[in-house]
């Protein structure tokens, strides 16, 4: 029986383990709690900055939809104002060529007290005659 009661020590010393010695001015439950709350504690701030970065994002977003609603208002203002331009440019135009039509300046003419030339005169310089109707009939 010998055997079985050294067995039993020497099992009996292996299962048991020396306790783990601490840092001096360390006491024993203070390791628990330091590791519990550096584990929550970096939790917090990480939250926090991906709220504030989400809050970022959407406060961004809407500034860039309400740009780009703003940019779309200008948009559509400047094709309207493009587009009475253009009908007042094809007005103008059609104004000129009709100024610039013999019978418009002919018109012009008219009232502004001119009269049509007379038929021309020209002068032989050999002979010294004179040809073409002076009172400007032409018969």
């Amino acid at each position: 029986m010998e055997t079985s009661t050294e067995e039993r020590t020497t099992t009996a010393r292996s299962r048991t383990r020396p306790a783990p010695r601490r840092p001096r001015g360390v006491r024993p439950g203070a390791a628990r709690r330091g590791a519990a709350a550096r584990t929550s504690a970096p939790r917090l701030p990480f939250v926090l900055l991906i709220l504030g970065l989400l809050g970022g994002a959407m406060v961004t977003l809407l500034m860039l939809h309400a740009v780009l609603a703003e940019d779309t208002f200008e948009i559509a203002t400047l094709q309207q104002q493009n587009r009475e331009l253009s009908q007042q440019e094809q007005a103008l135009r059609e104004r000129v060529v009709q100024a610039e039509s013999p019978e418009a300046i002919a018109e012009a003419a008219e009232e502004l007290g001119m009269r049509p030339g007379a038929e021309p005169q020209f002068l032989d310089l050999e002979s010294g005659r004179i040809t073409g109707d002076p009172d400007g009939t032409g018969e």
